[in-house]
């Protein structure tokens, strides 16, 4: 796309956030230099009504994709799922600590800690989640095609190994032969807590858990999920026996598959642990809920609870219509209102507004041909995607910024799925392979150039969507 080429960035991904994110990707940079995947030199990260869009410099994304060469080295790669895998285990440490905590037992200052403590975790998760992304796997996808088909490359780089998605659907079958009980959904929860990333409250939680719930009960088809893993393995093995080449590199990318999956559940339900801390935090200062989890900052939130000073309302509807966080040439600085609007412009040149089009090209993640109505879902978004997870009907074509696991029943009804973000090895990408459908994924704009009742052509073996209005 024309905006896209002429602009010193380019778009990684977009979804629905609390603006405190912004400040703990940024802090991935600030903090974690010594990771080789935090080494970025320019990222601006733009905010409206908590819709975050995120940027990369172009001249970042071109060493991201030679850092990816790295992955090939068994020592480097091995070294690097290990540090992964230990940060994960400390993660879930925390989890289990959080859990036993009585907050109302807790000082201001104690409260304030944890939250930090939370927020430090996040960004050092966010680390290990970069190297997955498009520009880090690049080549590995790359080389996987020297020798492979399209139809065997995707096949190989599905993990025969149960993740976490996958033992969560497996429990969830299992739950919906029972009685609704809200004790059984928060287990459930505890077990999998990123299945309510950016939910506010408790009962925002259980609302979306139990319109699933009921969704399911009558209509979903029970999967033997255990015997589809089987079958996908002799299915590897077949073409690996004719290709041993390809067996180490279908390794790395099925462990990065995994990998993926395992820290997006990861800062994924520390926001089922936010619950907890923002309510009794909110409780504490009087400050409503809502507005402490979308608007306040880290720092702001220590003086909320240390100093009673609460961010005015004229700030927060500053940070609702614009706000911007930037990461350039070794600082980081933020903005609102109508001054974020000016850096944004500044900073994005031509990408700052998208030109109309109807063609949009994206990589094709699962290969097929499929006509169909687009349907908007806006990843992140609770409220949307309960209204959507009501009325989606089988067929239609699911457009979204990214498909997170929680959306699995609305992605199974699906003709085709299209997203903005994402490369061979994103959740989007693995799914559509599962699921047998047509997949694009890395278009950058679906979302904002595709209205909802659009009618659409997927050419997913040519990475092309066509708007026929």
């Amino acid at each position: 796309m024309q905006n896209q080429e002429k602009s010193k960035y380019a778009f990684i991904w977009s979804n629905y956030q609390a603006d405190f994110t912004i400040e703990t990707n940024i802090n991935t940079l600030i903090k974690y230099p010594e990771i080789d995947w935090s080494r970025m030199k320019n990222v601006i990260e733009v905010s409206r009504n908590n819709k975050i869009s995120v940027y990369y410099s172009k001249k970042d994304l071109e060493n991201n994709e030679k850092r990816g060469k790295k992955l090939l080295k068994k020592e480097y790669f091995e070294k690097l799922i290990k540090d992964m895998e230990e940060v994960c285990s400390d993660y879930q440490k925390m989890f289990r600590e959080l859990r036993d905590i009585d907050y109302s037992k807790l000082s201001n200052k104690q409260l304030y800690n944890w939250f930090v403590k939370m927020t430090d975790m996040w960004s050092l998760m966010m680390s290990y989640f970069i190297f997955s992304q498009a520009e880090g796997t690049y080549y590995l996808v790359e080389e996987i095609k020297k020798y492979a088909s399209d139809e065997n490359a995707s096949l190989l780089m599905l993990s025969p190994e149960l993740d976490t998605i996958n033992l969560e659907q497996i429990d969830w079958q299992e739950l919906i032969k029972k009685p609704f009980s809200e004790q059984r959904i928060i287990e459930h929860i505890y077990k999998y807590p990123w299945l309510v990333a950016v939910h506010f409250t408790l009962k925002d939680a259980i609302e979306t858990l139990k319109q699933r719930y009921d969704y399911d009960k009558k209509h979903l088809i029970k999967k033997d999920i255990k015997k589809e893993k089987q079958e996908l393995k002799e299915k590897q093995e077949r073409v690996l026996k004719q290709k041993p080449k390809l067996r180490r590199l279908a390794e790395i990318s099925q462990r990065i598959a995994l990998s993926r999956a395992e820290v997006k559940s990861c800062w994924g339900g520390t926001d089922w642990y936010f619950i907890f801390l923002f309510e009794q935090i909110a409780k504490r200062t009087k400050e409503n809920i809502y507005n402490l989890q979308k608007y306040y900052f880290i720092e702001e939130v220590g003086d909320l609870l240390l100093k009673k000073e609460k961010l005015s309302k004229e700030e927060m509807g500053k940070r609702d219509k614009c706000f911007v966080g930037l990461w350039k040439n070794g600082k980081a600085s933020y903005y609102s209102g109508d001054r974020a609007e000016e850096i944004a412009k500044q900073e994005l040149g031509p990408l700052y507004k998208i030109s109309a089009t109807n063609e949009l090209k994206g990589a094709c993640a699962n290969p097929g041909n499929f006509s169909g109505i687009a349907r908007i879902l806006y990843a992140g978004n609770m409220e949307n995607v309960r209204e959507v997870r009501k009325s989606f009907k089988k067929g239609e074509i699911l457009i979204t910024e990214m498909t997170q696991p929680s959306i699995m029943d609305i992605a199974s009804k699906a003709g085709a799925i299209i997203t903005d973000e994402g490369g061979m090895l994103s959740h989007a990408a693995i799914i559509s392979r599962e699921l047998k459908i047509p997949c694009i994924v890395g278009t950058h704009f679906a979302t904002t150039l595709i209205k909802n009742g659009d009618k659409i052509k997927v050419n997913a073996n040519k990475g092309l969507v066509k708007i026929l209005r």
